[in-house]
């Protein structure tokens, strides 16, 4: 039960909220993208204490909370680093470079990540694609300020890198070729191999 707790309402995250320590450190999983309300109702004061009550968590959803800011994520990085191998931030309209920033400092084990309808620029993505060379699913739909300059260096330190999704990243303008690094469409018809399916149908 703790290991993954499934909350859908407000005021059952909030009674989560006071579990006992010891129960909080036994939860591993943390998903809010069935809570109804999360986009006006959770806020940093929120994500922070779940951060604090479950300090061992390696995946955590958050998508579309939309009253975060900078300090949830500089929390998460502090508290999570060492941890946390999935994270999804997409849809939060009020992150910055400033935040993304942090989680790749910190966050060095990451293997899924999630940042669409986020405003992450070049500059905090190649700091991942530097320190998390384990990323191996990454969804930047929608990421408008992305451009070619951040996917050289996704190509250059992600060797790992097997999905990335680039659907209306409108600042890329160099076609994925047959010299780049992820499988293309066309080669996991011939091996069948789903895992390995970079989605580049709207690039």
């Amino acid at each position: 039960m703790y290991s993954r707790p499934q909350i859908t309402r407000i005021n059952n995250f909030h009674k989560f909220l006071k579990i006992p320590n010891s129960s909080g450190y036994l939860v591993r999983e943390i998903d809010l993208s069935g809570l109804s309300h999360r986009w006006s109702e959770i806020t940093d004061t929120d994500i922070i204490a779940l951060v604090n009550l479950c300090p061992n968590l390696t995946f955590l959803d958050i998508n579309f909370c939309q009253q975060l800011h900078d300090s949830t994520l500089i929390h998460i990085a502090n508290h999570l680093g060492s941890n946390i191998t999935t994270l999804n931030v997409s849809q939060c309209p009020k992150f910055t470079d400033v935040g993304f920033s942090a989680l790749a400092r910190s966050c060095k084990v990451l293997t899924s990540l999630d940042f669409s309808y986020t405003d992450i620029t070049d500059s905090a993505l190649s700091k991942f694609a530097l320190t998390c060379p384990t990323i191996r699913w990454l969804n930047l739909k929608y990421c408008e300020l992305v451009t070619d300059l951040s996917l050289d260096e996704l190509k250059r330190w992600c060797k790992e890198l097997s999905f990335l999704e680039l659907e209306g990243c409108f600042g890329v303008i160099r076609e994925v070729g047959d010299e780049d690094i992820w499988v293309t469409e066309e080669e996991t018809d011939d091996d069948d191999d789903d895992d390995d399916y970079l989605d580049l149908d709207n690039l």
